[in-house]
């Protein structure tokens, strides 16, 4: 009455069953009643992922399959229904120390254990809004400026406003750590009422999604236009003065973040025409991301190479020129931005690119740079270099003997 035997040679024959497997349905699934149980387990882990050892079969008699059973004893049938039970993910190991959670710890533990960064509450589809603010409490020179900065009379006004209001919640997540999280409700009331364009509703009655590249730009302007880099005892910022010549000014924005680019004009239709230079000054970065550019260094690459159309002197017409750009001076802190939206003609609608883009720990824009800037960095690069080498032990001198 078990597995079934060929007339011919007296040998057990296969037969096919039906493995179930969660909401996976495997039909006709061969088995080798000649070999072992532990054969047909490797199959299933050929089809399933589920490692052999983890493996519960259930259906046959005596409940569970062991890897040593006999076919004929567990009586197996053709077109059997069986059952799969395990998992294909890779188990976690369990940490070396139990895990600790804020709720168990007590007040003292928090500050002396927790001592990762204050986090900000979601008031409404302000991701964007805390993210800008988490990005200015990573910069050093940013909470030195706010602490320094000095309130004019008029305290109502917007870059006034603004620079009080940021200080205020900064000095509210210094003060605080990731156990116990900041309610920035007086900053977000301040931001929506002096730029009601980031106060929109959305259809369901709440606030609507913003783009944090907007509103770190619209921060950083508004606290630009009051907090300045004085000659006298620069009160608002630590950050050095930047050179008179070029676009860039003192202002906070600028000595920061602020990129100096040298471009190039060159006309592709009229290549004896001479080519123009120019000077561009911006506080970010931004960056197209193009098919094939996966690397954070091939997107600011590409941004920098352009075509554009101008009206030409030689041709006395519209033309297209190539712009390209070299970075002319890099700041403390540079910003970048992926410009994820782009405009699809086929479907005639504005959709996000959600390509991944890979970045390093440390970037090298030497390649990027204009010739002087290049010069100045590969000297300051030798001298790092031959510093290390003189106070490396290998070229200190040898002690004397004894």
């Amino acid at each position: 009455p078990g597995c079934p035997w060929t007339a011919r040679t007296g040998t057990r024959a296969a037969m096919k069953v039906t493995v179930k497997w969660g909401k996976q349905k495997f039909d006709n699934v061969e088995i080798d009643v000649s070999a072992k149980p532990t054969k047909f387990k490797e199959q299933l882990f050929q089809l399933t992922g589920v490692p052999v050892d983890r493996q519960k079969i259930m259906g046959v008699k005596g409940g569970q399959l062991k890897d040593d059973a006999d076919w004929d004893v567990v009586g197996i049938k053709p077109g059997q229904n069986l059952m799969l039970m395990g998992t294909a993910d890779k188990l976690v190991e369990p940490p070396k120390e139990p895990t600790k959670f804020v709720e168990d710890m007590p007040e003292v533990a928090d500050v002396a254990d927790m001592q990762l960064p204050a986090g900000l509450r979601n008031l409404g589809n302000t991701c964007y809004l805390n993210s800008s603010l988490q990005v200015m409490r990573s910069v050093p020179e940013f909470n030195l400026g706010l602490q320094r900065f000095v309130s004019p009379q008029d305290a109502s006004e917007p870059g006034a406003a603004l620079a009080l209001a940021v200080r205020e919640v900064l000095s509210d997540m210094e003060r605080s750590t990731a156990a116990r999280e900041v309610t920035p409700i007086k900053f977000v009331a301040t931001f929506r009422r002096l730029f009601p364009r980031f106060a929109e509703q959305a259809e369901n009655g709440g606030f609507a999604q913003q783009d944090a590249e907007e509103c770190w730009s619209q921060i950083l302007s508004s606290l630009s236009s009051r907090m300045r880099v004085t000659d006298g005892d620069r009160s608002n910022t630590d950050a050095p003065t930047l050179p008179s010549e070029g676009q860039l000014r003192d202002n906070f924005g600028d000595v920061l973040f602020g990129v100096q680019l040298t471009s190039t004009l060159k006309c592709a239709e009229a290549p004896d025409e001479p080519a123009q230079t120019s000077t561009d000054a911006l506080r970010r970065l931004s960056c197209h991301i193009a098919p094939g550019c996966a690397h954070l260094y091939n997107a600011i690459e590409l941004s920098l190479e352009e075509s554009v159309e101008k009206n030409s002197p030689s041709l006395g017409r519209t033309a297209v020129y190539k712009k390209t750009s070299r970075i002319a001076r890099l700041p403390p802190y540079l910003a970048v931005q992926f410009v994820r939206f782009a405009w699809r003609a086929d479907s005639q609608k504005r959709c996000k690119v959600l390509k991944e883009v890979s970045f390093p720990d440390m970037l090298d824009l030497r390649n990027l740079l204009d010739p002087a800037l290049k010069r100045r960095v590969e000297e300051h690069w030798k001298q790092l270099e031959a510093e290390a080498v003189a106070g490396s032990p290998a070229a200190a001198p040898a002690a004397a003997p004894p």
